[in-house]
């Protein structure tokens, strides 16, 4: 009798398991090999819908490249549609040693000639040279005070008798009143002055925190044994001075942001310069050569994926969506004519050196759209940002506009996407019921095919009986013969 079980070659459980070794020994037939066989052929649909699926799902990834792809074009297409991008402004000094310049958006270009009397200062007092840091300021046995004068303020330092120099820069420097200066300890290097016989270096330097006379250091008392002396620049001397258009301007910083109306100035030495604002033409340039650019890599992705590929000799797996339309979707906005402004100077993408590749891919010559935004800079914005007061939309929002809808959750992309998942669940739901009742066949073919050779082993059992009774009768029949 030929014992044994099988396995499923799916991943479906069997009602019958193990592996027939012996299937075929008593029929003498390769009913394994058959079953086997048998199996592989009707395996063939189950493994196409298989195939389909990961078609799907490369499909899925496909949808996602093209979505991020249309979002980068979407995003240089929004900041071609903002006023900002085309008020942006530079700011150029002529002598950078002298000044330079910061410029806000939208400032009028303009040259304008500035003059630097002078730069900001801070007020700085010195004292007498001692000749060590833990030399006593107070050399009497009582307290006395310091008191200097910083804007409309007197400050009061405590010097305790026997207070060392050094000691006494920390006590200004950590006074709760003190408005705004530091106390340092300086070694200036100065040897023996006559009639001096001891080099006296180190002294106390007092200096404002901030530039300018608001800052002014005076002194309303000071220490018998420390005098202090004012250096450099005292009353408004201390401030910046410039000319500008003929008049005079004095100001407590070197930073100052209201002589040229958008203008900042930070002054760094006296002298003359020329600052000049213009248009940030090459900032608009590179906006707009990135949005030409995110435009070609949305068409190379889309056409890479839907064309005819005759290395494969098949089709892209996007040729059967609905994304193959896509680019030319996108060339109609390209093309779009927009009259934003009277002078009617740029209108199409052309105009700026557009012209279209063979493959659908646009370019741009630079020299053509740098010398456009050159010649027609209110033309070229009025292009893109169109005009609210007549009804015009520019390209900008135009674009901006179809590719926010088109990546939107209840868009194109999002639509795709979401049938390639609904296909894979079905495809996969198919095979699933398409498995079960291929094991199940199995099942009962694996079972009749025991039954059968169990059969054929009996017949073949029972033949070989018969055939030795009859060899045994012959034999008998011809030895009674003989003897008689």
């Amino acid at each position: 009798m030929a014992t044994g079980t099988i396995s499923s070659t799916t991943g479906a459980t069997s009602s019958v398991t193990g592996t027939i070794s012996s299937l075929g020994v008593g029929s003498g037939l390769d009913l394994n090999g058959m079953l086997t066989s048998l199996r592989a052929a009707d395996q063939q649909v189950i493994t196409a819908k298989q195939n389909s699926i990961t078609t799907y799902q490369s499909q899925l990834s496909e949808f996602t490249v093209i979505n991020n792809k249309l979002l980068t074009m979407k995003s240089n297409a929004l900041d071609l549609s903002l006023s900002t991008t085309f008020l942006a402004r530079t700011a150029t000094s002529s002598s950078p040693t002298v000044l330079t310049a910061t410029v806000a958006d939208g400032t009028a270009p303009q040259n304008t000639a500035v003059t630097v009397g002078r730069i900001a200062t801070t007020s700085t007092w010195m004292s007498a040279g001692m000749a060590d840091p833990s030399s006593s300021v107070n050399t009497t046995a009582s307290s006395q005070n310091f008191i200097y004068h910083v804007g409309a303020t007197d400050i009061t330092v405590a010097v305790p008798a026997g207070t060392t120099l050094s000691g006494l820069v920390n006590l200004i420097n950590t006074g709760t009143g003190n408005p705004g200066v530091t106390a340092s300890l300086i070694n200036d290097g100065s040897g023996v002055i006559p009639p001096a016989t001891v080099a006296t270096p180190y002294k106390l330097v007092l200096q404002a925190n901030a530039t300018g006379s608001n800052q002014e250091i005076t002194m309303t008392a000071q220490l018998p044994a420390l005098a202090m002396s004012v250096q450099g620049q005292t009353g408004a001397n201390l401030n910046a001075q410039v000319t500008v258009g003929g008049v005079s301007y004095q100001r407590q910083t070197n930073t100052i942001g209201d002589v040229i109306s958008g203008v900042t100035l930070n002054l760094q030495t006296a002298g003359s310069s020329t600052v000049s604002v213009a248009s940030n033409s090459t900032a608009v340039q590179q906006k707009i050569v990135d949005f030409v650019t995110s435009y070609n890599d949305v068409v190379q992705e889309i056409s890479k994926n839907t064309g005819y590929n005759t290395t494969t000799s098949s089709f892209g797996i996007l040729a059967s969506t609905t994304l193959r339309d896509l680019p030319s979707g996108l060339e109609n906005l390209m093309t779009s004519q927009v009259k934003a402004d009277s002078k009617g100077l740029v209108t199409t993408m052309f105009d700026l050196g557009m012209a279209f590749n063979r493959d659908g891919t646009i370019s741009i010559d630079t020299t053509k759209l740098s010398a456009a935004i050159a010649a027609s800079p209110d033309s070229v914005s009025a292009f893109f940002l169109g005009n609210s007061a007549t009804g015009v939309t520019g390209l900008g929002d135009q674009v901006n506009t179809y590719l926010r809808d088109l990546t939107s959750n209840s868009g194109q992309i999002k639509a795709e996407q979401t049938a390639a998942q609904s296909r894979i669940d079905d495809t996969q739901q198919q095979i699933d019921n398409m498995t079960a009742l291929l094991n199940k066949k199995y099942d009962t073919l694996t079972t009749q095919f025991i039954a059968l050779d169990q059969y054929m082993s009996q017949m073949k059992s029972m033949s070989s009986y018969l055939t030795q009774q009859f060899n045994s009768l012959t034999s008998t029949t011809g030895t009674s013969s003989s003897s008689g």
